[in-house]
Parts: C-alpha cells; sequence; structure tokens
C-alpha cells in the first residue's frame, strides 16, 4: 500500500491545480506488478487519460504509475476524480 499512496493526487500538484473544483475521489484501482524492496527508489506519475463532462460536473480519470530505479513498471492503476465545473471567467 505504501506504493500506491505515492500516486494519491494529494501527493503531487494535482490538488494545486484543481484548488477548490475537486469534489472526491470517486474510484480507484491498482495492480501490483513487481515486488518493491527497501532501499528501492520509486518514480510515481500522473497522466490524464480521460475527461468525462458532465452537466455541472466532470470527471477526470488518471493513470497512475510507480516504476523502480530501474525502469521497471511496478504499480499500475487508475484514480476517477470528480470536480465540479468553474465559470471561464472565475480566476484561477
Amino acid at each position: 500500500m505504501q506504493v500506491l499512496i505515492q500516486t494519491a493526487p494529494g501527493a503531487g500538484d494535482f490538488p494545486h491545480l484543481v484548488e477548490d473544483s475537486l469534489v472526491a475521489i470517486t474510484g480507484l484501482s491498482a495492480k501490483f506488478l513487481k515486488p518493491v524492496f527497501s532501499g528501492d527508489t520509486t518514480y510515481p506519475q500522473l497522466e490524464v487519460v480521460a475527461l468525462e463532462p458532465g452537466r455541472t460536473t466532470g470527471v477526470v480519470v488518471l493513470r497512475s504509475t510507480v516504476h523502480n530505479q530501474r525502469g521497471e513498471l511496478c504499480m499500475d492503476g487508475e484514480i476517477r476524480t470528480l470536480l465540479k465545473k468553474r465559470h471561464p471567467d472565475a480566476p484561477s
């Protein structure tokens, strides 16, 4: 689980980018493909893979991955976040 938490949206810049638009994390999945050992260096990454607009909210689908120091994919998953829409003239 310590590998999974490295990709939590709150662990990086995502909440600062979406600010008060973030409503909830609505889904999470992960596959652990390789072991991670004490002393390993890990490289977490979030990538926007889909946008699902709604009338007043939308869902941002993020692919979450963690690679080790050898470039091996250790974890591959998906995080679904619900965001409320901002007015286009609203300050960012």
